[in-house]
Protein backbone atom coordinates (compact mmCIF):
# COMPACT_ATOMS: atom_id res chain seq x y z
CA UNK A 1 0.00 0.00 0.00
CA UNK A 2 1.32 3.46 -0.91
CA UNK A 3 2.45 5.57 2.03
CA UNK A 4 0.24 8.58 2.61
CA UNK A 5 1.64 12.06 2.40
CA UNK A 6 2.49 13.94 5.56
CA UNK A 7 -0.14 16.63 4.80
CA UNK A 8 -3.57 15.78 3.39
CA UNK A 9 -5.92 18.30 1.78
CA UNK A 10 -9.42 18.11 3.21
CA UNK A 11 -11.09 20.75 1.06
CA UNK A 12 -11.32 24.56 1.10
CA UNK A 13 -7.61 25.00 1.78
CA UNK A 14 -7.65 23.01 5.01
CA UNK A 15 -5.03 20.36 5.72
CA UNK A 16 -4.62 17.49 8.16
CA UNK A 17 -1.54 15.59 9.16
CA UNK A 18 -1.33 11.93 8.27
CA UNK A 19 -1.85 10.93 11.90
CA UNK A 20 -4.90 13.18 12.32
CA UNK A 21 -6.47 11.83 9.12
CA UNK A 22 -5.98 8.17 10.08
CA UNK A 23 -7.32 8.88 13.56
CA UNK A 24 -10.47 10.47 12.09
CA UNK A 25 -11.08 7.54 9.71
CA UNK A 26 -10.47 4.90 12.40
CA UNK A 27 -12.74 6.71 14.87
CA UNK A 28 -15.44 7.08 12.20
CA UNK A 29 -15.40 3.38 11.32
CA UNK A 30 -15.22 2.28 14.95
CA UNK A 31 -18.32 4.33 15.74
CA UNK A 32 -20.11 2.39 12.98
CA UNK A 33 -18.57 -0.97 13.86
CA UNK A 34 -21.98 -2.69 13.73
CA UNK A 35 -22.68 -1.27 10.27
CA UNK A 36 -19.71 -2.31 8.18
CA UNK A 37 -21.46 -1.30 4.95
CA UNK A 38 -21.22 2.34 6.11
CA UNK A 39 -17.46 2.26 6.75
CA UNK A 40 -15.28 4.73 4.89
CA UNK A 41 -12.54 3.57 2.55
CA UNK A 42 -9.70 5.66 1.16
CA UNK A 43 -7.02 5.45 -1.51
CA UNK A 44 -4.33 7.64 -3.00
CA UNK A 45 -4.21 8.48 -6.70
CA UNK A 46 -1.13 8.96 -8.85
CA UNK A 47 -1.01 12.68 -7.98
CA UNK A 48 -0.89 11.91 -4.26
CA UNK A 49 -4.43 13.11 -3.55
CA UNK A 50 -6.26 11.09 -0.89
CA UNK A 51 -9.79 10.11 -1.96
CA UNK A 52 -12.31 8.90 0.60
CA UNK A 53 -15.48 7.06 -0.40
CA UNK A 54 -18.54 6.04 1.57
CA UNK A 55 -22.20 6.70 2.35
CA UNK A 56 -23.50 10.07 3.48
CA UNK A 57 -26.72 10.41 5.44
CA UNK A 58 -28.83 13.29 4.13
CA UNK A 59 -32.01 14.34 5.93
CA UNK A 60 -35.00 15.80 4.11
CA UNK A 61 -35.81 19.37 5.09
CA UNK A 62 -37.49 20.78 2.00
CA UNK A 63 -40.72 22.72 2.33
CA UNK A 64 -41.63 22.79 -1.35
CA UNK A 65 -43.21 19.75 -3.00
CA UNK A 66 -40.90 17.64 -5.14
CA UNK A 67 -41.89 16.06 -8.46
CA UNK A 68 -41.05 12.48 -9.34
CA UNK A 69 -40.45 11.34 -12.88
CA UNK A 70 -43.44 9.74 -14.55
CA UNK A 71 -41.36 7.05 -16.24
CA UNK A 72 -37.93 5.62 -15.61
CA UNK A 73 -35.18 5.98 -18.17
CA UNK A 74 -35.46 2.50 -19.62
CA UNK A 75 -34.04 1.42 -22.91
CA UNK A 76 -36.38 -0.44 -25.24
CA UNK A 77 -34.79 -3.72 -26.18
CA UNK A 78 -35.09 -4.79 -29.84
CA UNK A 79 -37.52 -7.60 -30.54
CA UNK A 80 -35.74 -10.84 -31.32
CA UNK A 81 -37.36 -13.43 -33.61
CA UNK A 82 -38.66 -16.56 -32.03
CA UNK A 83 -36.25 -19.46 -32.30
CA UNK A 84 -38.03 -22.68 -33.27
CA UNK A 85 -37.61 -25.49 -30.75
CA UNK A 86 -35.05 -28.14 -31.50
CA UNK A 87 -36.15 -31.73 -32.19
CA UNK A 88 -35.01 -32.65 -28.70
CA UNK A 89 -37.29 -30.05 -27.13
CA UNK A 90 -39.55 -31.43 -24.37
CA UNK A 91 -42.51 -29.76 -26.07
CA UNK A 92 -42.23 -32.10 -29.06
CA UNK A 93 -40.00 -35.08 -28.26
CA UNK A 94 -40.27 -36.46 -31.78
CA UNK A 95 -40.42 -33.89 -34.58
CA UNK A 96 -39.78 -35.36 -38.05
CA UNK A 97 -38.90 -33.10 -40.92
CA UNK A 98 -42.01 -32.33 -42.89
CA UNK A 99 -42.07 -32.41 -46.69
CA UNK A 100 -42.39 -28.63 -46.69
CA UNK A 101 -38.91 -28.26 -45.19
CA UNK A 102 -40.24 -27.33 -41.78
CA UNK A 103 -38.33 -29.08 -39.01
CA UNK A 104 -41.23 -28.79 -36.63
CA UNK A 105 -43.86 -31.45 -36.51
CA UNK A 106 -46.77 -29.02 -36.83
CA UNK A 107 -47.42 -25.65 -38.38
CA UNK A 108 -47.66 -22.62 -36.10
CA UNK A 109 -50.11 -19.76 -36.45
CA UNK A 110 -48.59 -16.89 -38.37
CA UNK A 111 -46.59 -18.96 -40.85
CA UNK A 112 -49.25 -18.26 -43.45
CA UNK A 113 -50.87 -14.88 -43.79
CA UNK A 114 -54.11 -16.49 -44.97
CA UNK A 115 -55.08 -20.10 -44.31
CA UNK A 116 -57.26 -20.13 -47.44
CA UNK A 117 -54.17 -19.73 -49.62
CA UNK A 118 -53.02 -23.31 -48.94
CA UNK A 119 -53.64 -25.13 -52.21
CA UNK A 120 -54.79 -28.69 -52.76
CA UNK A 121 -51.26 -29.87 -53.59
CA UNK A 122 -50.05 -28.93 -50.13
CA UNK A 123 -53.11 -30.58 -48.60
CA UNK A 124 -52.30 -33.79 -50.52
CA UNK A 125 -48.73 -33.65 -49.32
CA UNK A 126 -49.98 -33.33 -45.79
CA UNK A 127 -52.36 -36.23 -46.18
CA UNK A 128 -49.72 -38.53 -47.76
CA UNK A 129 -47.07 -37.75 -45.13
CA UNK A 130 -46.00 -40.88 -43.24
CA UNK A 131 -47.19 -41.02 -39.63
CA UNK A 132 -44.58 -40.46 -36.95
CA UNK A 133 -43.17 -43.56 -35.25
CA UNK A 134 -44.76 -44.53 -31.93
CA UNK A 135 -43.28 -42.97 -28.84
CA UNK A 136 -41.87 -45.51 -26.36
CA UNK A 137 -43.40 -45.23 -22.91
CA UNK A 138 -42.38 -46.48 -19.52
CA UNK A 139 -44.00 -49.65 -18.26
CA UNK A 140 -46.08 -48.33 -15.41
CA UNK A 141 -46.81 -44.85 -16.69
CA UNK A 142 -47.59 -43.10 -19.93
CA UNK A 143 -44.57 -40.78 -19.64
CA UNK A 144 -41.87 -41.10 -22.31
CA UNK A 145 -38.71 -42.93 -21.24
CA UNK A 146 -36.10 -40.49 -19.93
CA UNK A 147 -32.43 -41.25 -20.35
CA UNK A 148 -30.67 -40.72 -17.03
CA UNK A 149 -27.27 -39.08 -16.97
CA UNK A 150 -25.18 -39.62 -13.86
CA UNK A 151 -23.48 -36.23 -13.97
CA UNK A 152 -26.70 -34.33 -14.58
CA UNK A 153 -28.46 -36.28 -11.85
CA UNK A 154 -25.72 -35.45 -9.35
CA UNK A 155 -25.80 -31.79 -10.40
CA UNK A 156 -29.59 -31.74 -10.06
CA UNK A 157 -29.40 -33.20 -6.59
CA UNK A 158 -26.76 -30.66 -5.66
CA UNK A 159 -28.93 -27.79 -6.80
CA UNK A 160 -31.94 -29.24 -5.06
CA UNK A 161 -30.10 -29.02 -1.74
CA UNK A 162 -29.55 -25.30 -2.22
CA UNK A 163 -32.01 -22.50 -1.59
CA UNK A 164 -33.80 -20.79 -4.44
CA UNK A 165 -31.78 -17.61 -3.98
CA UNK A 166 -28.47 -19.47 -4.09
CA UNK A 167 -29.58 -21.36 -7.19
CA UNK A 168 -30.46 -18.16 -9.00
CA UNK A 169 -27.12 -16.58 -8.06
CA UNK A 170 -25.17 -19.60 -9.32
CA UNK A 171 -26.97 -19.99 -12.63
CA UNK A 172 -27.23 -16.33 -13.43
CA UNK A 173 -24.39 -13.86 -13.58
CA UNK A 174 -25.23 -10.18 -13.81
CA UNK A 175 -24.34 -8.56 -17.08
CA UNK A 176 -23.31 -4.95 -17.58
CA UNK A 177 -26.80 -4.01 -18.77
CA UNK A 178 -28.38 -5.65 -15.71
CA UNK A 179 -26.02 -3.81 -13.38
CA UNK A 180 -26.86 -0.54 -15.15
CA UNK A 181 -30.55 -1.34 -14.80
CA UNK A 182 -30.12 -1.87 -11.06
CA UNK A 183 -28.27 1.42 -10.84
CA UNK A 184 -31.18 3.12 -12.61
CA UNK A 185 -33.67 1.45 -10.22
CA UNK A 186 -36.27 3.78 -8.73
CA UNK A 187 -35.82 3.96 -4.95
CA UNK A 188 -38.54 4.94 -2.52
CA UNK A 189 -38.34 8.01 -0.32
CA UNK A 190 -38.92 6.45 3.10
CA UNK A 191 -41.51 4.05 1.72
CA UNK A 192 -43.12 6.51 -0.70
CA UNK A 193 -42.96 4.79 -4.09
CA UNK A 194 -43.99 6.48 -7.30
CA UNK A 195 -47.70 6.88 -7.80
CA UNK A 196 -49.16 9.06 -10.54
CA UNK A 197 -51.65 10.44 -8.01
CA UNK A 198 -48.96 11.27 -5.44
CA UNK A 199 -46.01 11.98 -7.73
CA UNK A 200 -45.89 15.51 -6.28
CA UNK A 201 -45.42 15.45 -2.51
CA UNK A 202 -43.25 16.79 0.31
CA UNK A 203 -40.99 14.29 2.12
CA UNK A 204 -41.33 14.00 5.87
CA UNK A 205 -39.09 16.53 7.61
CA UNK A 206 -36.15 14.86 9.30
CA UNK A 207 -36.41 11.55 7.45
CA UNK A 208 -33.02 10.62 6.07
CA UNK A 209 -31.60 8.65 3.19
CA UNK A 210 -28.16 7.46 2.13
CA UNK A 211 -26.19 8.33 -0.98
CA UNK A 212 -22.79 6.94 -1.91
CA UNK A 213 -20.27 9.66 -2.72
CA UNK A 214 -16.55 10.38 -2.59
CA UNK A 215 -14.55 13.26 -1.17
CA UNK A 216 -13.97 14.78 -4.58
CA UNK A 217 -17.65 15.47 -5.20
CA UNK A 218 -18.84 19.02 -4.69
CA UNK A 219 -22.10 20.08 -3.07
CA UNK A 220 -23.82 20.48 -6.44
CA UNK A 221 -22.71 17.01 -7.58
CA UNK A 222 -24.00 15.41 -4.37
CA UNK A 223 -27.40 17.09 -4.84
CA UNK A 224 -27.54 15.90 -8.44
CA UNK A 225 -26.76 12.33 -7.41
CA UNK A 226 -29.41 12.39 -4.69
CA UNK A 227 -32.07 13.65 -7.11
CA UNK A 228 -31.00 11.10 -9.71
CA UNK A 229 -31.29 8.28 -7.17
CA UNK A 230 -34.96 9.03 -6.50
CA UNK A 231 -35.81 10.17 -10.07
CA UNK A 232 -36.74 13.70 -8.98
CA UNK A 233 -37.48 16.20 -11.74
CA UNK A 234 -36.80 19.37 -9.76
CA UNK A 235 -33.84 21.52 -10.76
CA UNK A 236 -30.82 20.95 -8.48
CA UNK A 237 -30.48 24.74 -8.25
CA UNK A 238 -33.64 24.81 -6.13
CA UNK A 239 -31.90 23.01 -3.26
CA UNK A 240 -28.87 23.40 -1.04
CA UNK A 241 -27.12 21.32 1.62
CA UNK A 242 -27.03 22.64 5.17
CA UNK A 243 -24.99 21.49 8.15
CA UNK A 244 -27.36 21.67 11.14
CA UNK A 245 -25.65 21.30 14.51
CA UNK A 246 -27.15 20.23 17.79
CA UNK A 247 -26.86 23.79 19.10
CA UNK A 248 -29.14 25.01 16.31
CA UNK A 249 -26.42 26.48 14.13
CA UNK A 250 -27.33 26.16 10.46
CA UNK A 251 -24.66 26.72 7.81
CA UNK A 252 -25.15 26.47 4.06
CA UNK A 253 -22.52 24.55 2.11
CA UNK A 254 -21.17 26.41 -0.91
CA UNK A 255 -20.86 24.75 -4.30
CA UNK A 256 -17.10 24.44 -3.87
CA UNK A 257 -17.46 22.63 -0.52
CA UNK A 258 -17.08 18.85 -0.33
CA UNK A 259 -19.82 17.38 1.90
CA UNK A 260 -18.00 14.14 2.72
CA UNK A 261 -15.07 16.03 4.21
CA UNK A 262 -17.53 18.10 6.28
CA UNK A 263 -19.03 14.87 7.59
CA UNK A 264 -15.62 13.37 8.41
CA UNK A 265 -14.42 16.49 10.24
CA UNK A 266 -17.61 16.67 12.33
CA UNK A 267 -17.62 12.93 13.07
CA UNK A 268 -20.19 10.25 12.27
CA UNK A 269 -22.63 11.04 15.09
CA UNK A 270 -25.94 12.38 13.84
CA UNK A 271 -26.63 13.81 17.31
CA UNK A 272 -23.82 16.34 16.85
CA UNK A 273 -24.42 17.38 13.25
CA UNK A 274 -26.80 16.42 10.44
CA UNK A 275 -26.67 17.20 6.75
CA UNK A 276 -30.03 18.47 5.46
CA UNK A 277 -31.32 18.97 1.94
CA UNK A 278 -33.28 22.23 2.12
CA UNK A 279 -34.60 24.98 -0.10
CA UNK A 280 -31.90 27.31 -1.33
CA UNK A 281 -33.58 30.36 0.24
CA UNK A 282 -33.43 28.87 3.73
CA UNK A 283 -31.85 31.31 6.17
CA UNK A 284 -28.64 30.47 7.98
CA UNK A 285 -28.34 30.60 11.77
CA UNK A 286 -25.01 31.80 13.11
CA UNK A 287 -23.36 30.32 16.17
CA UNK A 288 -23.94 33.54 18.14
CA UNK A 289 -27.69 33.20 17.63
CA UNK A 290 -27.77 29.43 18.00
CA UNK A 291 -26.40 29.52 21.55
CA UNK A 292 -29.68 31.07 22.75
CA UNK A 293 -32.08 28.72 20.97
CA UNK A 294 -32.05 25.94 23.56
CA UNK A 295 -32.68 28.22 26.55
CA UNK A 296 -35.95 28.37 28.46
CA UNK A 297 -38.55 30.97 27.51
CA UNK A 298 -38.21 33.16 30.69
CA UNK A 299 -34.46 33.29 30.20
CA UNK A 300 -34.90 34.22 26.55
CA UNK A 301 -37.29 37.03 27.54
CA UNK A 302 -34.69 38.41 29.94
CA UNK A 303 -32.05 38.18 27.24
CA UNK A 304 -34.28 40.08 24.81
CA UNK A 305 -34.96 42.74 27.47
CA UNK A 306 -31.25 43.14 28.06
CA UNK A 307 -30.63 43.41 24.32
CA UNK A 308 -33.29 46.12 24.00
CA UNK A 309 -31.68 48.13 26.82
CA UNK A 310 -28.27 47.84 25.17
CA UNK A 311 -29.81 48.83 21.85
CA UNK A 312 -31.41 51.92 23.39
CA UNK A 313 -28.13 52.94 25.04
CA UNK A 314 -26.27 52.45 21.76
CA UNK A 315 -28.83 54.59 19.92
CA UNK A 316 -28.49 57.39 22.48
CA UNK A 317 -24.70 57.22 22.26
CA UNK A 318 -24.79 57.52 18.47
CA UNK A 319 -27.25 60.44 18.65
CA UNK A 320 -25.11 62.27 21.23
CA UNK A 321 -21.99 61.71 19.15
CA UNK A 322 -23.80 63.05 16.08
CA UNK A 323 -24.91 66.24 17.89
CA UNK A 324 -21.40 66.81 19.22
CA UNK A 325 -19.83 66.43 15.78
CA UNK A 326 -22.52 68.70 14.32
CA UNK A 327 -21.67 71.49 16.80
CA UNK A 328 -17.95 71.24 16.09
CA UNK A 329 -18.41 71.38 12.31
CA UNK A 330 -20.81 74.32 12.60
CA UNK A 331 -18.34 76.26 14.74
CA UNK A 332 -15.47 75.67 12.28
CA UNK A 333 -17.60 76.69 9.33
CA UNK A 334 -18.78 79.86 11.06
CA UNK A 335 -15.21 80.80 11.90
CA UNK A 336 -14.05 80.45 8.31
CA UNK A 337 -17.02 82.31 6.88
CA UNK A 338 -16.89 85.29 9.23
CA UNK A 339 -15.25 88.47 7.62
CA UNK A 340 -11.79 89.58 8.85
CA UNK A 341 -11.61 93.19 10.20
CA UNK A 342 -8.29 94.92 9.66
CA UNK A 343 -7.24 97.63 12.16
CA UNK A 344 -4.67 100.37 11.51
CA UNK A 345 -2.34 101.74 14.18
Amino acid sequence: MTTLQSLIQVGDGRTLSRGEFLSLINTYNWFLKDQTQLHLTYCQDSDGEVIVEGFLNISWGVTRPIRLQIQDDKQTLPLTPLVPPEPSSPVSPVSPVSPLGNKRGMMRWGEYSDLHQIDETQETVFSNAPPPPPVPYETATLRPIRHKHTELEAESNLFRCRSDAALVKMRRKKSASQREKERQHRFSINGHFYNYKTSIFTPTHGAFTKVRINSRMSTHQVIEQLLHKFKIQNDPEEFALYCVHQSGEKRKLCNRDQPLWERILQGPSEDIMKVFLMDREEEEVSNDVAQYLNLELPILEQVLLKLREEETKEIQRVISKYHHQHRLLSHVLNTKLSPHIETSV
